[in-house]
């Protein structure tokens, strides 16, 4: 296990200092699992796979698979696009679609655009009070 420790400290870019900090165990425990000294406990193989739920938990142990439970995916469908589109983004996709459009298609006409304004503004304090601003409204 100290080898597949190593590549994923290699592929994460991490230290082994990091790593103990993250995933909640002493540092001096994964000294030991890297120089051989110890084999890794079942508390160290616990919380790191809690922390790192994309690793393989076969591969980790046992040597066995890719290091990733899942290989990560490259592209996405269009469904899973437009569920992690923000607002913005689907606005644009929904107006490269109508661009694309047909001339036989019915035409619709644009709808003004409001630009957002400022409707308040607060500043917290560290001594926890507050100020609260409003713009004057521009008419």
């Amino acid at each position: 296990m100290k080898e597949r420790l190593m590549e994923f400290l290699k592929a994460y870019n991490m230290t082994s200092t990091r790593l103990a900090d993250e995933i909640g165990v002493q540092r001096s425990s994964i000294s030991h699992i890297l120089s051989g000294r110890n084999n890794p406990s079942y508390d160290f193989i616990h919380k790191f796979l809690q922390y790192y739920k994309d690793i393989n938990p076969k591969w980790l142990i046992l040597g066995e698979g890719s290091m990733y439970a899942k290989e990560k995916q490259t592209s996405m469908s269009f469904e899973q696009q437009t569920e992690k589109s923000t607002p913005r983004e689907n606005a644009v996709q929904d107006e490269q679609r109508s661009n694309k459009r047909t001339s036989d298609s019915p035409e619709i006409e644009p709808q003004p655009y409001e630009s957002p304004h400022i409707a308040k503004i607060v500043i917290f304090y560290s001594d926890n009070h507050f100020e609260e601003y409003t713009p004057k409204d521009k008419k």
